[in-house]
C-alpha cells in the first residue's frame, strides 16, 4: 500500500478512535497525517469514500488477526483458535479495535457491496462453518446464526475485559470457549 495512503488511513483511524466520526474533517486528517489537505483528494474523492475504504482496511486487519492460523488442526482446534483470537483482539486497546466498533454502525454496512466484501474477507471462517456442517459436526444453521451463537460471546468478553468491566481469567475464558463450542455441535456429534 502507498505510504501516504496508509498515513491518511492511520490518521483517520486515530481521530475516529479518540474523537469519533462527528466533526471529522479532511483538514484534521491532513494535519494528523502530516500531509497537505489536497494530497488526500489524490487518493479519495471525498470523506465518504475515505471512510468506506478505511472501513475495508480495518475489516481486513481485524480478519487477519482473528483468522490467524485458521488452517491448522482439527475443526475444534481451528474453532477454538479463532474464538481465543477474537477475545485477545477485543481486549486490546488499539485504534483499529476502537474504530471498528464505530464502523459497524455506519450507514452502508448492510449494502450488497459491503456484505460481499465482508464475506470475502472472512472467507476462511465461512469455510470452517461449511466444513463443520458438511461433516455434521455443526448444526445446519446459517453462518450468521452460528457466528452469533459461537463467536459473539467472545466479542462481548473481549470488549468487557478491555473496558475494565471484568478481569481476564484464563480458566473462565477457556470454559466459555468450550461452552460456545458445545452450543453449535449436533447431538449426533456430541454422542461420539
Amino acid at each position: 500500500m502507498d505510504d501516504k495512503r496508509q498515513l491518511i488511513f492511520d490518521a483517520t483511524e486515530k481521530i475516529i478512535a479518540t474523537k469519533g466520526l462527528q466533526g471529522l474533517s479532511m483538514q484534521q486528517i491532513a494535519s494528523e497525517a502530516g500531509v497537505a489537505a489536497g494530497t488526500i483528494y489524490r487518493y479519495f474523492k471525498d470523506k465518504d469514500e475515505l471512510i468506506g475504504e478505511l472501513r475495508k482496511n480495518v475489516l481486513r486487519l481485524v480478519a487477519d488477526r482473528i483468522l490467524a492460523d485458521i488452517d491448522n488442526g482439527s475443526i475444534e482446534d481451528r474453532f477454538k483458535r479463532v474464538w481465543h483470537n477474537i477475545v485477545n483482539f477485543g481486549r486490546q486497546r488499539t485504534s483499529t479495535n476502537l474504530s471498528y466498533e464505530q464502523y459497524i454502525h455506519l450507514p452502508g454496512i448492510d449494502n450488497d457491496a459491503h456484505q460481499g466484501f465482508e464475506r470475502q474477507t472472512f472467507g476462511k471462517l465461512h469455510e470452517l462453518f461449511e466444513q463443520g456442517r458438511e461433516l455434521k459436526i455443526f448444526h445446519p444453521l446459517q453462518d450468521k446464526v452460528l457466528f452469533a451463537i459461537a463467536f459473539e460471546p467472545a466479542v462481548s468478553l473481549g470488549r468487557s475485559i478491555r473496558r475494565g468491566q471484568m478481569q481476564y481469567d484464563v480458566n473462565e475464558i477457556e470454559q466459555a470457549c468450550h461452552l460456545c463450542w458445545l452450543a453449535i455441535l449436533t447431538p449426533t456429534y456430541l454422542q461420539k
